[in-house]
């Protein structure tokens, strides 16, 4: 297990001076418990109503952390008890922080599980214990589903590609590279096999056999291990596009062309824009569809103040009945560089009025 360390965090974020009472960054240890007793009530019967919470712990990824730091804000606003741990990109990890939290006798929890193959067993687990759990944008039957449209942001994404190879190329694309995500499974689907048939629908002449899928696992460091495979066998291929879960997935297969010379004529569209704003974006990587996932505790709230107040709403458990859809925002590289960076957007966020998102304040394409 490993525990987050917010304060240094919000050091590193240049967030420390902000006021205890802001919407998103209030707070400033990682495992606890929150002073205050609030109006909630809790299935513990102690009093408190306790919320646990699991970053998806993948490198790479500072999003992940300012989840952590957006949920302990708003529970600490409400006087909730708060625990968080890391599942560390691990499915042996996430299983085992299951059992912590039931340990803990968490009244709900909430986590994003970037190895979703062990989350059945870890569902019958926070079943048995009656424990509910909100999931960030990969799916769980029995779990409240909070995520982006996977399917309007694949096509989106595949259509603004497809329609720049049309301006560039003429639709003359000898490969369309899926750097796919297998383990999220219908998830994968919608984003990278959206986008790839997307691309199909603005430019029909590309053969089938120039679509390429190849094993990325949503992991920068792994999709650049693979990537090389596609390029040696496709040799000949110049005009490249790439498409993928996420923009780790799709920036992997950009470094391994650049590694190996291939570069010259690539251009790649990400997905969930963590890598797309920033000073050191791709020169590739031409757009991203963004999701702003910093935010997206502030929508799991929803869910998670009426289970504290005694009234859950039915679970909505898939993407196309999400129990919170979160909006797609595609943006061009050109698009995303006027975006401010995470830490800016949290720093927005804080000060911005109730009910305000993250999409709202900064989707202007």
């Amino acid at each position: 297990m490993t525990q987050l360390t917010m304060r240094g965090r919000l050091a590193r974020l240049g967030l420390v001076g902000i006021a205890a009472a802001s919407l998103m960054l209030a707070g400033c240890s990682t495992v606890g418990s929150s002073t205050g007793g609030g109006d909630s009530t809790d299935a513990a019967g102690d009093g408190t109503f306790t919320l646990g919470f699991a970053v998806g712990g993948q490198p790479d990824a500072d999003w992940q952390d300012l989840q952590g730091d957006v949920a302990k804000g708003l529970a600490e606003q409400r006087g909730w008890d708060f625990v968080e741990l890391s599942n560390d990109n691990s499915e042996a990890t996430a299983t085992k922080n299951a059992d912590i939290f039931i340990q803990k006798g968490v009244d709900m929890v909430m986590m994003f599980n970037g190895q979703p193959s062990a989350n059945p067993v870890i569902a019958k687990k926070y079943a048995d214990a009656g424990i509910p759990v909100v999931t960030f944008d990969i799916a769980q039957p029995g779990w409240y589903f909070v995520g982006v449209d996977n399917a309007a942001a694949g096509t989106d994404g595949g259509t603004a590609l497809g329609n720049m190879a049309k301006e560039k190329w003429d639709c003359k694309v000898d490969l369309v590279i899926e750097a796919e995500g297998t383990a999220a499974g219908q998830i994968n689907t919608w984003r990278t096999g959206n986008a790839a048939d997307a691309i199909g629908k603005v430019c029909p002449d590309i053969p089938a056999e120039n679509y390429v899928k190849y094993e990325a696992d949503g992991n920068l460091t792994t999709s650049l291990a693979n990537a090389p495979g596609v390029f040696a066998a496709h040799p000949d291929a110049k005009n490249i596009l790439v498409v993928g879960l996420n923009d780790q997935a799709v920036v992997g297969a950009l470094q391994a062309a650049t590694q190996l010379g291939r570069d010259g004529s690539i251009m790649g569209w990400g997905q969930d824009g963590g890598l797309i704003t920033g000073p050191n974006v791709d020169p590739n990587l031409v757009g991203s569809v963004m999701y702003f996932l910093e935010g997206y505790p502030s929508f799991a709230f929803e869910i998670a103040d009426q289970i504290a107040a005694g009234n859950p709403p039915a679970v909505k458990d898939t993407g196309d009945d999400a129990a919170v859809s979160v909006k797609p925002c595609p943006v061009t590289a050109e698009q995303a560089a006027a975006i401010p960076n995470i830490e800016e957007r949290v720093k927005e966020l804080a000060s911005a009025p109730e009910g305000t998102t993250a999409y709202d304040l900064f989707c202007k394409s």
